[in-house]
Protein backbone atom coordinates (compact mmCIF):
# COMPACT_ATOMS: atom_id res chain seq x y z
CA UNK A 1 0.00 0.00 0.00
CA UNK A 2 1.36 3.32 -1.25
CA UNK A 3 0.48 7.00 0.90
CA UNK A 4 2.24 9.99 1.54
CA UNK A 5 2.37 13.02 4.03
CA UNK A 6 3.14 16.02 3.79
CA UNK A 7 4.39 18.17 7.26
CA UNK A 8 5.18 22.40 7.15
CA UNK A 9 7.37 23.55 9.76
CA UNK A 10 5.58 25.60 12.30
CA UNK A 11 5.29 29.53 12.47
CA UNK A 12 7.95 30.91 14.39
CA UNK A 13 9.92 27.95 14.64
CA UNK A 14 13.15 29.61 12.78
CA UNK A 15 15.63 30.74 15.23
CA UNK A 16 18.15 33.50 15.15
CA UNK A 17 21.49 31.33 13.94
CA UNK A 18 19.43 28.29 13.30
CA UNK A 19 18.97 26.40 9.70
CA UNK A 20 16.47 27.56 7.57
CA UNK A 21 13.18 25.30 8.60
CA UNK A 22 12.34 22.61 6.28
CA UNK A 23 9.18 20.76 5.06
CA UNK A 24 8.94 16.65 5.47
CA UNK A 25 7.50 14.48 3.02
CA UNK A 26 7.19 11.24 4.33
CA UNK A 27 6.57 8.51 1.60
CA UNK A 28 5.47 4.97 2.42
CA UNK A 29 5.64 2.03 -0.17
CA UNK A 30 5.11 -1.37 -0.16
CA UNK A 31 5.49 -1.22 4.04
CA UNK A 32 8.86 1.34 3.63
CA UNK A 33 9.08 4.90 5.03
CA UNK A 34 11.11 7.22 3.74
CA UNK A 35 11.17 11.08 4.86
CA UNK A 36 12.68 13.80 2.77
CA UNK A 37 13.08 17.07 4.31
CA UNK A 38 12.63 19.67 1.33
CA UNK A 39 12.33 23.14 1.10
CA UNK A 40 9.04 25.04 2.43
CA UNK A 41 8.63 27.05 -0.82
CA UNK A 42 8.57 23.64 -2.78
CA UNK A 43 6.34 22.06 -0.44
CA UNK A 44 4.08 24.97 -0.50
CA UNK A 45 3.68 24.34 -4.51
CA UNK A 46 2.94 20.40 -3.83
CA UNK A 47 0.52 21.70 -1.65
CA UNK A 48 -1.03 24.05 -3.58
CA UNK A 49 -0.84 21.56 -6.72
CA UNK A 50 -2.98 18.65 -4.57
CA UNK A 51 -5.51 20.94 -3.23
CA UNK A 52 -6.32 21.89 -6.84
CA UNK A 53 -5.55 18.49 -8.22
CA UNK A 54 -5.90 15.80 -5.92
CA UNK A 55 -5.67 12.69 -8.79
CA UNK A 56 -2.20 14.54 -9.38
CA UNK A 57 -0.74 12.94 -6.42
CA UNK A 58 -2.38 9.51 -6.58
CA UNK A 59 0.87 7.44 -5.46
CA UNK A 60 3.95 7.81 -3.19
CA UNK A 61 5.76 7.48 -6.58
CA UNK A 62 3.56 10.17 -8.48
CA UNK A 63 4.14 12.46 -5.50
CA UNK A 64 7.87 11.90 -5.57
CA UNK A 65 8.24 12.49 -9.38
CA UNK A 66 5.59 16.04 -8.69
CA UNK A 67 8.00 16.95 -5.69
CA UNK A 68 11.41 16.70 -7.69
CA UNK A 69 9.80 18.49 -10.92
CA UNK A 70 8.55 21.29 -8.57
CA UNK A 71 12.00 21.39 -6.86
CA UNK A 72 13.88 21.91 -9.94
CA UNK A 73 12.12 24.75 -11.14
CA UNK A 74 11.94 26.36 -7.48
CA UNK A 75 16.18 25.92 -7.61
CA UNK A 76 16.22 27.64 -10.80
CA UNK A 77 14.05 30.66 -9.55
CA UNK A 78 15.99 30.96 -6.65
CA UNK A 79 19.41 30.70 -8.09
CA UNK A 80 18.05 33.43 -10.55
CA UNK A 81 16.89 35.54 -8.08
CA UNK A 82 20.20 35.48 -6.44
CA UNK A 83 22.13 35.90 -9.60
CA UNK A 84 19.86 39.37 -10.61
CA UNK A 85 21.13 40.93 -7.60
CA UNK A 86 25.28 39.98 -8.37
CA UNK A 87 27.37 37.40 -9.63
CA UNK A 88 28.29 34.21 -7.65
CA UNK A 89 30.94 31.93 -8.07
CA UNK A 90 30.09 27.94 -9.17
CA UNK A 91 30.45 27.33 -5.26
CA UNK A 92 29.45 29.79 -4.09
CA UNK A 93 25.96 29.48 -5.49
CA UNK A 94 26.39 25.86 -4.72
CA UNK A 95 26.66 26.84 -0.89
CA UNK A 96 23.41 29.23 -1.24
CA UNK A 97 21.37 26.59 -2.82
CA UNK A 98 22.14 23.65 -0.38
CA UNK A 99 21.84 26.02 2.33
CA UNK A 100 18.05 27.00 1.11
CA UNK A 101 17.50 23.02 1.37
CA UNK A 102 17.75 22.17 -2.05
CA UNK A 103 18.37 18.48 -2.90
CA UNK A 104 22.44 18.16 -3.80
CA UNK A 105 21.82 16.38 -7.25
CA UNK A 106 18.97 18.85 -8.11
CA UNK A 107 21.78 21.46 -7.29
CA UNK A 108 24.11 20.31 -9.06
CA UNK A 109 21.89 19.58 -12.30
CA UNK A 110 20.90 23.15 -12.03
CA UNK A 111 25.13 24.56 -11.85
CA UNK A 112 25.48 22.55 -15.16
CA UNK A 113 22.82 24.08 -17.04
CA UNK A 114 23.72 27.28 -15.57
CA UNK A 115 27.38 27.13 -16.62
CA UNK A 116 26.79 25.74 -20.04
CA UNK A 117 24.26 28.93 -21.01
CA UNK A 118 26.73 30.89 -19.33
CA UNK A 119 24.84 32.03 -16.06
CA UNK A 120 27.39 31.15 -13.75
CA UNK A 121 31.21 31.51 -15.16
CA UNK A 122 34.31 31.43 -12.50
CA UNK A 123 36.37 33.20 -14.76
CA UNK A 124 34.19 36.14 -15.50
CA UNK A 125 33.07 36.53 -11.77
CA UNK A 126 36.78 36.41 -10.68
CA UNK A 127 37.87 39.07 -13.08
CA UNK A 128 35.33 41.30 -11.86
CA UNK A 129 36.21 40.29 -8.44
CA UNK A 130 40.09 40.98 -9.12
CA UNK A 131 39.49 44.33 -10.59
CA UNK A 132 37.19 45.39 -8.24
CA UNK A 133 39.51 44.28 -4.79
CA UNK A 134 42.53 45.87 -6.84
CA UNK A 135 41.15 49.05 -6.54
CA UNK A 136 40.07 49.02 -3.02
CA UNK A 137 43.77 48.54 -2.41
CA UNK A 138 44.12 44.84 -2.19
CA UNK A 139 47.30 42.88 -2.51
CA UNK A 140 48.16 39.81 -4.82
CA UNK A 141 48.01 37.41 -1.95
CA UNK A 142 44.66 38.42 -0.45
CA UNK A 143 42.95 38.60 -3.37
CA UNK A 144 43.94 35.60 -4.09
CA UNK A 145 43.02 33.89 -0.84
CA UNK A 146 39.53 35.54 -0.90
CA UNK A 147 38.91 33.58 -4.35
CA UNK A 148 39.82 30.32 -2.52
CA UNK A 149 37.45 31.12 -0.17
CA UNK A 150 34.60 31.24 -3.01
CA UNK A 151 36.21 27.88 -4.62
CA UNK A 152 38.04 29.46 -7.43
CA UNK A 153 41.69 29.32 -7.94
CA UNK A 154 43.19 32.42 -9.10
CA UNK A 155 46.37 30.11 -10.47
CA UNK A 156 44.34 28.86 -13.13
CA UNK A 157 43.20 32.44 -14.21
CA UNK A 158 44.18 33.46 -17.80
CA UNK A 159 46.55 35.93 -17.22
CA UNK A 160 46.55 35.81 -13.59
CA UNK A 161 48.68 37.74 -11.53
CA UNK A 162 50.39 39.69 -14.59
CA UNK A 163 47.44 40.91 -15.67
CA UNK A 164 46.10 42.17 -12.79
CA UNK A 165 49.73 43.05 -10.38
CA UNK A 166 52.38 45.28 -12.01
CA UNK A 167 55.51 44.44 -9.89
CA UNK A 168 56.88 47.49 -10.46
CA UNK A 169 54.02 49.69 -9.46
CA UNK A 170 53.10 47.22 -6.08
CA UNK A 171 55.61 49.14 -3.62
CA UNK A 172 53.79 52.68 -5.09
CA UNK A 173 50.39 51.12 -4.46
CA UNK A 174 51.14 49.78 -1.22
CA UNK A 175 53.08 53.35 -0.12
CA UNK A 176 49.61 54.75 -1.03
CA UNK A 177 47.27 52.89 0.88
CA UNK A 178 49.62 52.97 3.89
CA UNK A 179 50.63 56.56 3.52
CA UNK A 180 46.43 57.28 4.39
CA UNK A 181 46.66 55.77 7.77
CA UNK A 182 48.01 57.02 10.53
CA UNK A 183 50.74 54.95 12.90
CA UNK A 184 51.96 55.80 16.33
CA UNK A 185 55.31 56.32 17.07
CA UNK A 186 55.67 53.40 18.81
CA UNK A 187 56.66 50.13 16.85
CA UNK A 188 55.59 52.19 14.29
CA UNK A 189 58.25 49.98 11.70
CA UNK A 190 56.23 46.68 12.41
CA UNK A 191 52.63 47.89 12.37
CA UNK A 192 53.49 49.43 8.81
CA UNK A 193 54.86 46.16 8.27
CA UNK A 194 51.69 43.97 9.20
CA UNK A 195 49.09 46.26 8.07
CA UNK A 196 50.48 46.59 4.61
CA UNK A 197 50.79 42.91 4.49
CA UNK A 198 47.08 42.51 5.85
CA UNK A 199 46.06 44.22 2.81
CA UNK A 200 48.10 41.23 0.76
CA UNK A 201 51.17 42.30 -0.06
CA UNK A 202 54.23 40.49 -0.01
CA UNK A 203 56.25 40.79 2.60
CA UNK A 204 59.18 42.40 0.89
CA UNK A 205 57.13 45.19 -0.23
CA UNK A 206 55.55 45.70 3.07
CA UNK A 207 59.36 46.18 4.58
CA UNK A 208 60.30 48.42 2.24
CA UNK A 209 56.93 50.78 2.56
CA UNK A 210 57.77 50.72 6.20
CA UNK A 211 61.21 52.15 5.38
CA UNK A 212 59.82 54.94 3.37
CA UNK A 213 57.65 55.80 6.21
CA UNK A 214 59.63 55.62 9.00
CA UNK A 215 62.51 57.30 6.86
CA UNK A 216 60.00 60.22 6.18
CA UNK A 217 58.60 60.44 9.89
CA UNK A 218 62.01 61.57 11.25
Amino acid sequence: MESWELNLPKRGEARLGARKPRAELVLSEEGLERRLSIPVVVAKRLKGIVDERPWAADSARSVMELERDLERKCCSERAESLLNRRDYSTAEMRARLLEDGFYGPVVDEYLRRASDVGLLDDARYADAFIRSKVSSGWGERKVSAALRARGVDAGCLDGWPFEYFDEGNEFERALQIASRKTFSERNRFSKVVRFVMGRGFSGAVAYDVAHKICDDAE
